[in-house]
């Protein structure tokens, strides 16, 4: 029998071995490339995803959107997946950190993911504010020792800078940051803003990659107002996918100390500084090329049943 005639009647896949189990923070009903990233997540069998915690766009004077939209997002997202087994989502983010007086329902997964017995380590991948995580943390600060943050957000650095996703939630980020002891790795303004994709790539690989690709195709060819969207798409929530399975080897970063967030989203020196992974770059090649594979690999596997 030729090796052809062998590979026709049997598929196997190369084995991968989990490297972490990820809960998912971001608001799914925005731009959409953090529904593009959380289906990158579901899809890397390397880091499995065990929660989606849901944030809300609302800056300051602006109220949060009624209901939970991010949720419904991430949910649709799921189903059209076929997540046989799909993991909690949390309801949106409905007031900011400082005006809680109760912890979130993303704090509520977050803390019971947390105390799971499970080997694997816990990574909390957020590509929005802070809002979950910290409300998590002040519920129950050991929490710093049971998870790791990746975290979308904040500006370059020695000096920061305003920054969309801090400055949602100034507040939670400064207490993450100021108060809390979480590892965090951070992806800042300026490298996530290397992770570009252009709309003609976007468009054949999405389109060709069944309904579900037809599908989130869909979330992209009519953007929200505030998207104005030239000859590319950014795609800055996605960076979380490569660091979460550990596959950085390709992108570059260093170990600093974390620094102390002002009201502003500057920086200044922490009084008790401790270790942050800051990245530099982000392999933008590895990261598209391993996501539309993946979607044309599932692809391939529904034709095949």
């Amino acid at each position: 029998m030729s090796h052809t005639e062998s590979s026709r009647r049997e598929y196997r896949r190369i084995p991968v071995t989990a490297r972490a189990r990820v809960i998912v923070d971001n608001d799914f009903a925005g731009d959409p490339d953090g529904l593009l990233a959380l289906a990158h997540h579901f899809l890397s069998e390397a880091a499995p995803v065990v929660g989606v915690t849901c944030t809300s766009i609302a800056m300051e004077g602006m109220p949060y959107p009624d209901g939970s939209p991010a949720r419904d997002a991430a949910r649709e997202l799921m189903r059209r997946l076929g997540i046989a087994d799909p993991p909690p989502a949390s309801d949106d983010v409905q007031v900011p950190f400082a005006e809680l007086t109760a912890p979130t329902d993303g704090a509520r997964v977050i803390l019971e993911e947390s105390l799971r017995a499970d080997p694997l380590p816990l990574v909390i991948a957020a590509g929005g504010p802070l809002t979950h995580i910290a409300s998590a943390l002040r519920a129950d600060p050991s929490l710093a020792d049971r998870a790791e943050l990746v975290w979308i957000g904040g500006g370059a650095h020695p000096d920061g800078a305003w920054e969309y996703n801090l400055m949602l939630d100034v507040a939670a980020a400064q207490f993450v940051f100021n108060e809390s002891g979480i590892r965090i790795s951070q992806v800042p303004q300026h490298v996530y803003r290397q992770c570009l994709m252009s709309i003609a790539e976007l468009e054949r690989e999405l389109q060709a990659a069944g309904e579900f690709g037809a599908w989130l195709y869909s979330c992209f060819d009519n953007p929200p107002d505030f998207a104005k969207i030239g000859a590319i798409w950014p795609m800055g929530d996605s960076p979380p996918v490569l660091i979460s399975t550990g596959a950085t080897e390709s992108s570059s970063f260093r170990v600093v100390d974390a620094p102390w967030i002002a009201d502003d989203g500057t920086y200044r020196p922490h009084p008790a500084p401790r270790p942050l992974t800051l990245f530099d770059t982000i392999d933008t090649r590895l990261l598209f090329a391993d996501f539309f594979a993946r979607l044309a690999l599932r692809f391939a596997a529904e034709a095949r049943s």
